[in-house]
C-alpha cells in the first residue's frame, strides 16, 4: 500500500483510497486487460509509461470533482493487492461537461470477478456518498451488454430507469439510481 495516499471509506474486505501514481504497476494488471476494459470506454493500457500517463490524467481529472468525488483504489485489506477502481463522481452530459447527477461505479482485476467485490465496493460507496458526503440520491450508468454490472447495481437496492442517452456523449446506458431515504429504509439494524 502506498503510504502518501489518503484512506477514503473501507468495507469489511476492501480499503477505497486515493490513487497514487505510485499505483501504476499494480494498476496496469488491471487496465491492461482487454476484458476488463471493454466496457468502461477505454482501449486497453499498453505498457507502465501509458499507465503512469493514465494515472496522471486521472488524477488531474479528480482535481475538478467536487471535494471527496472522485475513483478510488480499492486495496484487498487481506492481501493489500489493488484490485479495483470505486468511483464516485459527477456524471458527463453528451458534451463531457459535469451534471449534478453523481454516479457510483466499479471495475475489478479480473482475477477478483465473481467473489463478491463490487457489491461490497459499490455498498462503501453508497455508505459514503450518502452518510460522509450527505448526497441525496446516486446513480450508476450501465452499457445494455455489461449484465454483470447491472446485476450488482440491482444488488445494491438501485432502481432500473430504464435506457437513457443524456450521459457520456449520448451513448445508450441503463440508468440505476437510488435515493438516500430508500437507502436508510432498507439497510438492516
Amino acid at each position: 500500500m502506498t503510504l502518501n495516499s489518503q484512506h477514503v471509506f473501507n468495507t469489511p474486505r476492501l480499503l477505497a483510497r486515493d490513487w497514487s501514481l505510485d499505483d501504476a504497476e499494480q494498476a496496469l494488471l488491471m487496465y491492461k486487460d482487454p476484458d476488463v476494459v471493454r466496457h468502461i470506454g477505454m482501449q486497453p493500457v499498453a505498457d507502465l509509461k501509458a499507465m503512469h500517463e493514465q494515472l496522471t490524467w486521472m488524477l488531474q481529472r479528480k482535481l475538478n470533482f467536487p471535494k471527496g468525488m472522485g475513483g478510488f483504489a480499492a486495496i484487498e485489506r487481506a492481501s493489500g493487492e489493488l484490485i479495483g477502481n470505486l468511483l464516485l463522481k459527477p456524471l458527463p452530459d453528451v458534451h463531457g461537461k459535469p451534471t449534478l447527477d453523481i454516479e457510483i461505479g466499479w471495475h475489478l482485476r479480473k482475477s477478483h470477478w465473481g467473489q463478491g467485490f463490487a457489491s461490497e465496493g459499490g455498498k462503501g460507496l453508497l455508505r459514503y456518498g450518502f452518510e460522509t458526503l450527505g448526497l441525496s440520491r446516486l446513480y450508476a450508468v450501465v452499457e445494455p451488454e455489461n449484465t454483470r454490472s447491472q446485476a450488482v447495481a440491482q444488488r445494491l437496492g438501485m432502481t432500473a430507469q430504464g435506457r437513457t442517452t443524456k450521459y457520456y456523449s449520448g451513448l445508450e446506458l441503463e440508468l440505476f439510481d437510488l435515493e438516500r431515504h430508500e437507502w436508510r429504509a432498507r439497510r438492516p439494524g
